[in-house]
């Protein structure tokens, strides 16, 4: 008996720090997954509709704020007074970011317009809360509304921003 709880104590420390990595790389991926499908729903809209999109954070639906762990929302901003009013429909909604991530290099909305473009290039970053560049990953958008998922091009294990440099967690 002891001798299997030997063993199996063993396994447990070999196995477990691999199973907490694969753990906080699925809730990035997740969290990125969900940011990239509502940033290409609404640079979709605006191409479609050819009219202007706000994606933007939320805590109620109808305000945008700065901060991107809340819920985010698409809609389009007839008046372009920055708020979705009762009068313009929400076009996709979002739950917040998951609560053991962090996010940076953003605040405020996003605009595409008619034409798929956005307002500003962005890099979204998204870390785990002990901020360890290892595991961030990031929605690059550029100017012309390309949506795409960071990448290693350099071989040094971090994934770099739309300007190539390495992503940071602060």
């Amino acid at each position: 008996m002891l001798v299997a709880v030997a063993v199996l104590a063993i396994i447990l420390t070999t196995v477990a720090p691999g199973i907490q990595n694969i753990i906080i790389k699925n809730r990035i991926t997740a969290d990125l997954n969900n940011l990239s499908a509502v940033a290409q729903r609404a640079r979709f809209t605006a191409v479609d509709e050819q009219t202007s999109v706000t994606l933007c954070p939320t805590t109620n639906y109808t305000a945008c704020t700065n901060n991107w762990k809340n819920a985010k929302m698409v809609f389009v901003d007839a008046n372009g007074n920055g708020s979705r009013d009762n009068s313009e429909a929400l076009i996709i909604a979002s739950d917040p970011l998951n609560t053991a991530n962090a996010v940076y290099g953003i605040t405020g909305s996003l605009v595409f317009d008619e034409q798929g473009g956005i307002n500003r290039a962005a890099t979204i970053t998204l870390c785990p809360s002990d901020n360890n560049a290892d595991y961030a990953s990031a929605l690059l958008l550029s100017l012309y509304g390309r949506i795409s998922v960071a990448v290693d091009s350099n071989g040094d294990d971090i994934k770099e921003d739309l300007a190539g440099d390495d992503l940071a967690c602060s």
